[in-house]
């Protein structure tokens, strides 16, 4: 694992605000500067990373790959993949079917077959930029001529590695056969990490005949309990059951869900404090100490880890202050 671990720039900043924080990060010595798609867009948020001269890793996680064509994913990832000196890595996520409709107004069925044809496509779509020409045909996308403008491309660094985010175990079997690591999500518990995710990671690369992926974890730290449970009430869903009633909490969730969906927010987010708070990828760190002890919980369960600021309920001077404070807490690692 990388001495320092990498974060996530808030998701509500701007491009004008970026330099700030890739001086911040520099000088922090954080690992990698990640863009997740929360409010802005990713790919611009990491080309305002390298406008700014920043030297770290870069990458998104992740982005919403069913919001966007194989094509227009491969080409913003080569583009920043060229800028960055092949510092780049793409991750994408497939989302929740009724995020992707409230969202985005799209519909992706077969989630997970869909995004192995979607990864095929965007490496596809990769050594067409390359070398000019090419194409993909798979079950779910067909592309003829990706490189409109054809031509080989000069001198372009290695492809981008390509990650995955998964909660279920299908999504997670996808992401070995396919992907180079898995990005694993707040709303998960070390035990679910181990005990059903990484055992499917490396089923699906058994499958495939790779070898298993890394796995990038991500946590959120934040200032208070509260402010934790806050972060986790909208990751409650029926869709990520499966990550609480693993370790026996099937009647906590399901009391979670019909909190929720009687808009008793507050109420949820006790349920969760109480029950299950200390075990999912938020942390409540103050100071550098707390922080590395949380790091050294979940570091021997993955090969890196990404830490960013809360969100939900956070204005966007507020994330822009956690932000440095959390740089700031990881150059005293």
């Amino acid at each position: 694992m990388p001495l320092r671990p990498g974060v996530q720039l808030p998701g509500a900043c701007l491009p004008h605000e970026v330099p700030r924080l890739v001086a911040l990060a520099e000088r922090h010595g954080v690992s990698t500067l990640w863009a997740t798609e929360v409010r802005r867009d990713p790919f611009l948020q990491i080309a305002a990373v390298l406008g700014a001269g920043g030297r770290m890793g870069v990458g998104t996680a992740v982005a919403v790959a069913f919001a966007r064509s194989p094509t227009v994913t491969a080409a913003a990832a080569w583009d920043l993949n060229r800028w960055s000196g092949g510092h780049f890595r793409l991750g994408l996520g497939s989302q929740t079917a009724a995020m992707l409709k409230q969202r985005f107004g799209v519909e992706a069925d077969h989630p997970a077959p869909r995004m192995a044809d979607y990864v095929a496509a965007v490496r596809d779509c990769f050594v067409a930029l390359r070398r000019g020409f090419g194409g993909h045909r798979g079950p779910f996308y067909g592309i003829r001529r990706p490189a409109l403008q054809p031509g080989r491309e000069p001198a372009a660094p290695p492809d981008p590695a390509i990650m995955l985010a998964a909660v279920n175990q299908r999504m997670a079997e996808t992401v070995g056969a396919t992907a180079d690591a898995l990005c694993s999500h707040p709303f998960t518990t070390p035990a679910y990490l181990a005990e059903v995710l990484s055992p499917a990671l490396a089923r699906g690369a058994r499958a495939s005949g790779r070898s298993v992926p890394a796995v990038v974890q991500q946590l959120v730290v934040v200032s208070s309990r509260p402010l934790a449970a806050r972060q986790m009430v909208p990751y409650a869903i029926p869709a990520y059951r499966e990550v609480l009633a693993h370790s026996g909490r099937g009647a906590l969730i399901d009391g979670v869900l019909a909190e929720t969906a009687a808009g008793r927010i507050a109420v949820a987010a006790k349920l969760l404090e109480a029950g299950c708070l200390d075990d999912l990828g938020v942390v409540v760190a103050r100071d550098a100490d707390q922080l590395a002890s949380a790091l050294e919980r979940w570091s021997p369960l993955c090969s890196e880890i990404s830490l960013s600021v809360p969100w939900f309920g956070i204005g966007a001077n507020e994330q822009m202050e956690a932000a440095i404070g959390l740089m700031k807490m990881v150059g005293r690692l």
